[in-house]
């Protein structure tokens, strides 16, 4: 029987295959309170980051969210490093027709070095991406990237945290058509 192929199915291969793809690179954080800098390895999610976890109104727990903050709740968008897959949209040509699915995986990092120089992390993380997929599309033995690549970083500054994004199509078969006999 052929493997299920749905675009959720495809953006949770995407997010594992970048954190893959990034499994030999550390990253800086804060480590508030403790005065010093940690790594971390980057950390993939599905369309968007994680609510923060935040105290209960009558101080009786927390909800049940899945980002810790320390000190204080903050955005989602400052606890990095992250690497968000998001799908942008789809196309499916026909009922038993090729879907294409637009992509895209949108980086985070932290890093406090006077050399401002964070970017440079952001942009090797873009260009792991196309390397692999410019040396092989496939990704999870069924979804096929369709070969164009498009990068940006952010325009503003926004030291010590730094964001850039690179976009892609891939496509995988529609379904057979059955046919069946009365």
């Amino acid at each position: 029987m052929e493997a299920s192929k749905t675009p959720l199915l495809f953006q949770r291969a995407l997010a594992r295959e970048v954190e893959e793809i990034a499994k030999d690179m550390l990253f800086q954080v804060p480590q508030k309170g403790k005065g010093g800098i940690g790594e971390a390895h980057i950390q993939a999610y599905c369309q968007n980051l994680p609510i923060p976890r935040r105290k209960a109104e009558d101080g009786a727990g927390e909800y049940q969210d899945s980002i810790d903050y320390e000190d204080q709740e903050e955005d989602a968008v400052l606890k990095c490093p992250w690497a968000v897959v998001k799908i942008g949209g789809g196309e499916i040509k026909g009922s038993n027709g090729e879907q294409m699915v637009k992509t895209a995986i949108c980086f985070g990092i932290y890093n406090q070095s006077e050399e401002n120089k964070g970017h440079e992390e952001v942009m090797n993380l873009i260009q792991r991406v196309y390397e692999r997929f410019a040396k092989d599309p496939i990704l999870d033995r069924q979804y096929i990237h369709k070969g164009d690549f498009e990068w940006a970083l952010q325009e503003e500054d926004t030291y010590p945290y730094f964001f850039g994004a690179i976009s892609m199509t891939f496509s995988f078969s529609g379904f057979r058509r059955e046919i069946k006999y009365l």
